[in-house]
């Protein structure tokens, strides 16, 4: 008999979004069929609609999709303070709706009020099996005290800010997650640290031990078929400019000011020196205004939208890839790994990183003696000297298939459904 699961997971595919695609490659290879309860996405990525089409795996997934993810979110593009948070009641309200005598429930936070939905249903279903997937802290997260963020509101955009993230990022959802949960997902070691550590700070109501025999990690992966890591050639009128391109949103924690300043020193510097930066993804409004500024609006190109295969295909065009971390007190473990590290790793892409020293990136790029900076000028002008003119190599070396990465997980679930 086949088991069943009840997934709730925020947004789903074929909408593009990184813990979508997080969450399919976490469950398309388990033995379990998935009812799926998710936001409507409002756009689908055209080039993933084909891949699910042509993924046998993609059959066991049956999705309903209730309300509107953006009606879902509060950010200065969308101050929508109550329809935000009666929005993230219904959704809950439709999780529970859905359940159907599951014996799985899967979680995947963010975002995080589907850790609420987690705890209530197994609240009124106590055998149920619950893997609580996380893709990022919750607990006192970071992001949530992010000053900039803060600053960038006015006066009562900012209280409703405060009001927002007292109902949508709060650490008592994360705290009851790892203590009723079976299983526990996380993406790298120092993500799992960081929110053990969190925990027993705070909370403490079952031990460390206790929590760690719950923990599986799940690298980010790929899945070959969906991955052609073909380079294309640089457009003719390209030939000639070194493009440093980078892939993601700008914003809270992953600053850029430092690495803006450092490249005024190097185009200074260097003035014969063809360059362009080209940004893919959401972009500061501050960091538009200080490019103006320090007179780089000539460098830049900024893209707002873009679908996963054109990502791939500008990345594996460019000459160098920039990697902007979260950027923590360095006395602090830093739990973030952007998805990109894993693209960047299979193009074999030189890569220029921004980071702390106590980060997974960090780890990561140190193993392959790649061009890894701190958030400073000085030392971000010295990456950028390395690999635009010295020519360093400076390769990730970071790319599980889905298949590998998923083979713990798999036996773990095995051993919580006696299979």
């Amino acid at each position: 008999m086949t088991t069943r699961c009840l997934a709730v997971t925020g947004t789903f595919l074929p909408y593009n979004d990184v813990t979508t695609q997080l969450v399919y490659k976490q469950l398309r290879l388990l033995p379990m069929e998935y009812d799926v309860c998710a936001l409507d996405g409002q756009k689908a990525d055209p080039s993933f609609v084909q891949k699910l089409n042509e993924d046998p795996n993609f059959k066991k997934f049956h999705i309903t999709q209730t309300y509107t993810n953006r009606d879902a979110l509060f950010s200065i593009k969308n101050v929508n303070l109550f329809k935000a948070l009666s929005t993230v009641n219904k959704y809950i309200n439709q999780a529970i709706s859905m359940y159907d005598g599951h014996e799985v429930l899967y979680t995947s936070s963010f975002p995080c009020y589907t850790t609420r939905a987690g705890v209530e249903l197994k609240k009124k279903n106590p055998n149920l099996k619950w893997i609580a997937s996380f893709s990022d802290p919750i607990n006192h997260s970071p992001y949530k005290y992010d000053k900039a963020t803060i600053r960038s509101y006015f006066p009562i955009q900012r209280e409703c800010f405060y009001i927002y993230c007292h109902y949508y990022v709060v650490d008592q959802d994360e705290a009851n997650a790892f203590e009723q949960a079976d299983l526990l997902l996380f993406i790298c070691e120092e993500q799992r640290d960081f929110m053990i550590r969190q925990y027993m700070k705070y909370f403490h109501n079952i031990t460390e031990e206790e929590l760690r025999n719950k923990c599986v990690i799940v690298p980010l992966s790929y899945i070959p078929e969906w991955t052609d890591t073909t380079v294309h050639p640089k457009p003719e009128e390209d030939k000639g400019i070194f493009t440093l391109a980078h892939f993601g949103r700008i914003y809270g924690l992953r600053i850029i000011e430092e690495f803006l300043y450092a490249l005024k020193i190097f185009v200074s510097s260097h003035p014969d020196v063809k360059l362009r930066i080209e940004q893919f993804g959401e972009f500061r409004r501050t960091d538009k205004q200080l490019i103006k500024k320090l007179n780089l609006e000539n460098l830049f190109v900024i893209h707002d939208k873009f679908t996963y295969e054109k990502g791939f295909e500008k990345m594996g065009q460019a000459d160098a890839v920039l990697l902007f971390d979260t950027i923590m007190p360095e006395d602090e473990i830093q739990p973030y790994l952007p998805s990109k590290v894993l693209e960047y790793s299979l193009l074999k892409k030189n890569v220029l990183a921004v980071t702390t020293t106590t980060s997974p990136t960090y780890r990561l790029m140190k193993q392959t003696d790649s061009v890894v900076c701190k958030y400073d000028r000085h030392d971000i002008l010295r990456g950028l000297e390395q690999i635009i003119l010295e020519g360093k190599t400076s390769i990730i070396d970071y790319s599980y298939d889905n298949e590998t990465a998923v083979k713990e997980l798999q036996k773990r679930v095995g051993e919580l459904l006696n299979v």
